[in-house]
């Protein structure tokens, strides 16, 4: 239809262009018809081709309709209306309308076909602009200008023809450069140049004086309408604003005509040179600088250009190394993405698809062109419906092709806008030409490899540890491999395989002919020399191979895995320390004897001070103290009970059947067995248990039965009994403990602690000899806290140094304020320090700086330490008490012989005194052999030159025995309980009889 119309168009066009000139009465009516059909051509054309910019055919078409509307008014003006005036309604129209028109429609044709919006570009657009410009300044521009008949306007409008003949040029030459070669663009081509010669000759002839139509120059019109109709009937008009790739060799007559370009001032002023004298040089100058200014930028970008091309060239050569790596395709598409990725602008959206063809496949008929090319995304139908979703979001991808030697292989897609395309072609196209070659290369290596496989997995059949079976469908073995002979014996072909296997589980049936049902199963094989052994079995339908023509048995042995597995089983439920169960073994045993009718009580025991141990005396003696600990505490309990080690210094004891009476006097025993110490490591150390005991009567499982065990252990540990029963008033002390440990941080901020003083008495005398610092927590909503419960929790939270700090600095301050007060008495002060304080970095400089500051004589102070921080043979505790001792403090050992109680450290370790636990005090009364204990200690202090103070001393009757039998020092209740600071000064006040206010120097 196409063809018919175009035939009919042209026919017609020739006709009235014909009447047009040979009748020239009807040559307004001949001209109308020649610019309606060309209107309708181009309509037609528009709409039948459906070009991707439509627009730019609108706007030539509307150009075109403007051109004709001048003319026609021109007509009219010159010919009805008798009128000359210049400039006129015509001019308006013409630069108003037809030449904005049919620039803008030319100038987006020109570039619609391939977007290569670079500087180099505008720069030569530029170059054949000053050109062409210059030209029209010299012979068209100039004359009027110096035409003295003409006014500003005229002139103005005479100047603007020109610069417009000048832009249609300069749009001309580009699409002639840059557009694909087609009918279309010849026509479009020859169309503008008629125009643009008609126009020049008829500017020409109007700075002659002649202002009359009706000449040749009309013919040149007609040729334009005719021209482009033409031009957008034919189907080639498509490719104008079709994406196309750009080949190096389209940019070769750019070369030419830029050359040519350069040549015209040269060439002017040349050609005024040989006609007389020169009229135009200054312009001439100005044109040559800015040609030569163009050409230089011009020089500058492609020097610019040059370095891209370097940039890309790097990448593509790290693409090449990385695709030498590539072991197969999903590596060769990552290299791919991340090349493409860096060959784009940074912060490109684009999306890149890599498709490879599986062998022996033939490509897709829109596929075939081993050419690259520019494909719409939304026109990939058919085999590439799950490429255009990948795709979706974009108008283009170019199409890459990956063929080595002819064979297509796949293709490489990448979607994007226009512009980033275009920049991307040549490099796409050797980046697909690598991706190729690896990816061929991948695949022979693969067929290499299957070859090869083939060949060995032969050889490892024949060779396997497994048996392999082929069984028929009559179960019977047809093949055996030689690692079946050891397992099932010499003969084995013929043989039913349900002869020559047996499920491990009665239960189970052996259906060999169900893979499923056999798979993973373990199954039971007697071996000839009579023992048997255990073996995995996966079976393989392979009955449609001709040539294996059965199911596959192999047969794995697992003989020894699976012995090793119950052994493994066996030891994951026991402790390797202390050979006792394990906490999983003991939660199974408490689950089985919740789920039993009897009544079940769980105890919990743990070692106090159990760190210390293994802190002071390493490891080793702690790991023998578990031991020991652990056969004592089986030996104390009844059989049958399940005594099990839970971890680090934790036993669980479960009693069932129990009753409450039975469980309670268990738990006292236990204590009472565990007093005397253990002898470990070559010291003698004691191991005081903790109880926690919980009934399983209303409990919901096992988890719930072990924590209130737990709560109960919390709520043992420090209390005289060293046992307790879980009730439900324990959470609410549970609950106490936790908020205890997340006010602790805070009440350090604080300042929330405050120091009570026990006096310690001479015995003899009566007199005070000095005091004792004991911490209180002034709790803001509990009240006054004992250390009792908050001095473990500062241990555990790591906060035992900065309070013992703290106490050392007040109670430094306070001793000061003492020996102020009563000069002539010399009063002491004593601080407790933990095991942990005094193994701080710096304790010992701490120490002496806060008795530099506060100038307090160092045999002021004592230094009270635990048994425990003298286990083992730690050097640096020796050190820092023989420093401490070297300045004048003195080192007493408090509640000595309850603890890690080891008589051959006192004649190692420098000590001053020796401090009697309570527990000592409260029997020397009633028990004989308790009173010569307590002798026996006084007298080793002796010989050893050091001073005995007896705690907790409640009654007179104590005080003189300890008094008899030399004891120096002692305190308690007796005496008076831990007072505040100004409470303790009146105690102090009445003892020595002086009356003295003072202020408390503890805040």
């Amino acid at each position: 239809m196409t063809r018919r119309v175009t035939w009919a168009y042209a026919l017609c066009a020739l006709t009235l262009a014909v009447g047009y000139v040979l009748l020239p009465a009807a040559g307004l009516l001949c001209f109308a018809g020649l610019v309606l059909s060309t209107l309708a051509a181009m309509m037609f054309g528009v709409v039948r081709h459906r070009p991707r910019h439509r627009l730019s055919w609108l706007l030539w078409a509307a150009g075109s309709l403007m051109l004709a509307i001048g003319t026609a008014t021109a007509v009219v003006q010159t010919d009805v209306l008798q009128s000359t005036a210049y400039p006129s309604i015509v001019d308006a129209v013409s630069l108003g309308a037809t030449f904005p028109l049919l620039l803008l429609g030319l100038l987006r044709l020109s570039r619609s076909g391939a977007v290569n919006r670079d500087w180099v570009t505008v720069i030569d657009s530029l170059i054949f602009t000053a050109g062409a410009g210059l030209l029209a300044w010299v012979y068209l521009i100039d004359p009027y200008l110096g035409d003295p008949g003409l006014n500003a306007a005229q002139k103005a409008v005479s100047i603007a023809y020109p610069l417009c003949d000048v832009l249609l040029l300069s749009i001309m030459v580009r699409m002639a450069l840059s557009a694909r070669r087609s009918w279309s663009v010849a026509l479009l081509l020859t169309s503008g140049a008629v125009l643009l010669v008609s126009d020049v000759v008829f500017s020409l002839r109007r700075l002659n004086g002649d202002w009359g139509l009706g000449s040749f120059v009309d013919l040149g019109w007609i040729l334009f309408f005719a021209t482009g109709g033409l031009a957008a009937l034919h189907p080639s008009m498509v490719q104008l604003t079709e994406p196309r790739v750009i080949g190096t060799t389209e940019l070769k007559p750019r070369r030419a005509a830029l050359g040519i370009a350069s040549l015209v001032a040269p060439g002017i002023l040349f050609a005024e040179a040989l006609s007389g004298p020169v009229h135009n040089g200054l312009v001439i100058s100005v044109g040559s600088a800015a040609l030569v200014a163009l050409s230089l930028s011009r020089v500058w970008l492609a020097a610019r250009s040059v370095g891209h091309a370097l940039t890309r060239e790097r990448e593509l050569r790290r693409a090449c190394e990385a695709l030498l790596s590539a072991t197969d395709v999903v590596a060769v598409e990552r290299v791919v993405k991340r090349a493409v990725s860096a060959l784009l602008r940074s912060g490109t959206a684009h999306r890149t698809v890599l498709v490879v063809h599986p062998p022996g496949a033939v490509p897709a008929a829109e596929d075939r062109d081993a050419s690259m090319s520019m494909r719409y995304v939304a026109q990939l139908t058919g085999g590439h419906a799950g490429l255009a979703r990948e795709l979706d979001g974009f108008e283009l991808a170019l199409h890459c092709p990956l063929s080595i030697g002819g064979v297509r292989l796949g293709e490489l897609w990448v979607a994007a806008h226009e512009r980033a395309l275009i920049t991307l072609q040549e490099s796409g196209r050797v980046l697909a030409g690598q991706a190729a070659s690896m990816i061929d290369h991948i695949v022979l290596n693969r067929e290499i490899t299957r070859r090869d496989s083939e060949a060995y997995f032969r050889t490892l059949v024949l060779n396997a540890a497994d048996v392999i079976l082929i069984v028929g469908e009559d179960d019977r073995v047809t093949y055996a491999s030689p690692s079946a002979r050891p397992l099932l014996g010499a003969i084995i072909n013929g043989r039913p395989v349900t002869e020559l296997l047996r499920p491990a589980t009665v239960d189970d049936q052996a259906d060999f002919a169900d893979p499923t049902a056999v798979a993973g199963r373990l199954h039971i094989i007697s071996r000839p020399d009579g023992s048997t052994a255990e073996v995995e079995v996966t079976v393989r339908d392979l009955t449609a191979e001709p040539t294996v023509a059965g199911r596959v048995l192999t047969l794995h042995d697992v003989t020894e895995r699976r012995r090793l597995e119950r052994e493994l089983l066996d030891r994951a439920y026991l402790d390797p320390l202390t050979g006792l169960g394990n906490r999983l073994r003991f939660q199974d045993h408490v689950q089985i004897a919740l789920a039993g009718d009897d009544p079940v009580a769980v105890l919990l025991v743990d070692i106090d001070g159990f760190r210390t141990v293994n802190d002071t005396m390493g490891q080793d003696v702690g790991d023998e103290l578990l031991q020991a600990f652990a056969r004592r505490l089986v030996d104390v309990c009844p059989r049958p009970t399940t005594v099990t080690r839970l971890g680090a210094d934790e036993f669980g004891v479960l009693i069932a059947p129990a009753d409450v009476a039975g469980i309670e006097e268990l738990a006292q025993r236990i204590v009472d067995e565990f007093r005397p110490p253990f002898v470990v490591g070559g010291s003698v150390v004691s191991a005081q248990p903790s109880i926690g005991i919980a009934l399983g009567a209303d409990v919901a499982d096992v988890a719930q039965l072990l924590g209130e065990a737990d709560v109960a252990l919390d709520s043992a540990k420090g209390t005289g009994e060293r046992w307790r029963r879980y009730e439900s008033a324990m959470h609410a002390d549970t609950m106490r403990r936790m908020r205890l440990r997340a006010d602790l941080d805070q009440a350090l901020a604080d300042d929330a602690f405050v120091l009570h003083y026990q006096p310690i008495v001479d015995l003899r005398s009566g007199r005070p000899h000095g005091c004792e610092a004991l911490v209180r927590w002034q709790h803001p909503s509990l009240g006054l806290v004992p250390p009792l419960e908050f001095i473990e929790i500062a241990e555990e939270c790591g906060l035992i140094v900065p309070l013992g700090d703290w106490v050392m600095r007040n109670a430094i301050a306070a001793a000061v304020k003492f020996r102020e007060l009563y000069p002539q008495q010399d009063q002491t002060m004593s601080v407790n320090v933990s095991v942990r304080q005094f193994r701080s970095p710096g304790f010992v400089q701490r120490v002496l700086t806060e008795l530099a500051q506060a100038r307090l004589p160092a045999n002021a102070l004592t230094v009270e330490i635990t048994e425990s921080l003298l286990l083992g043979d730690d050097e640096h505790i020796h050190a820092d008490l023989a420093a401490l001792r070297a300045a004048g403090v003195r080192i007493s050992i408090d509640d000595f012989g309850t603890g890690y109680s080891s008589l051959s450290y006192l004649h190692r370790v420098p000590v001053d005194a020796l401090k009697l636990d309570k527990s000592f005090v409260d029997t020397i009364g009633a028990s004989r052999r308790q009173y010569d204990l307590v002798s026996g200690i006084v007298q080793l202090a002796h010989t050893l030159d050091l001073d005995v103070v007896a705690e907790g001393i409640e009654v007179a009757a104590h005080r003189d025995l300890l008094a008899d039998l030399g004891c120096g020092y002692g305190q308690g209740y007796l005496f008076t309980r831990p007072l505040p600071y100004a409470d303790v000064l009146t105690w102090l006040e009445a003892s020595f009889s002086v009356l003295s206010p003072v202020q408390d120097p503890v805040l």
